[in-house]
């Protein structure tokens, strides 16, 4: 015994059902965009953030070790060549030779 399968055929949408669905599509696809862009720490927003924070953190990181690297060649200089340490200690720290005086002519203001 053969039975046949019936086929069950949608009808076509009316013109008012296309539009429906039409509109709904177009809302889907707003909402999937709206969301793909300002989605919570994973959208093109947050993520164009996220480029712009790791572009300063790596200037400064940048400016960091070349701070570093005048630093090291300072330390340097400071452990090998006796008349810079003379110098710094003189101009920054106001230290004196033995049997040194200093004179100030600087003119004081009066109150």
């Amino acid at each position: 015994m053969v039975t046949k399968q019936k086929k069950f055929r949608t009808p076509p949408l009316s013109g008012l059902q296309r539009n429906q669905l039409l509109r709904l599509s177009l809302v889907i696809a707003i909402l999937s965009l709206v969301w793909l862009v300002f989605a919570p720490g994973s959208g093109l927003y947050h993520l164009r953030q996220q480029n712009k924070h790791l572009a300063a953190l790596v200037a400064e990181q940048e400016t960091l070790q070349q701070q570093n690297r005048e630093m090291k060649q300072d330390i340097e200089r400071l452990q090998n060549d006796k008349e810079y340490l003379e110098q710094v200690a003189r101009e920054k720290h106001g230290m004196l030779k033995e049997n040194e005086m200093v004179f100030d002519f600087a003119k004081k203001n009066k109150k």
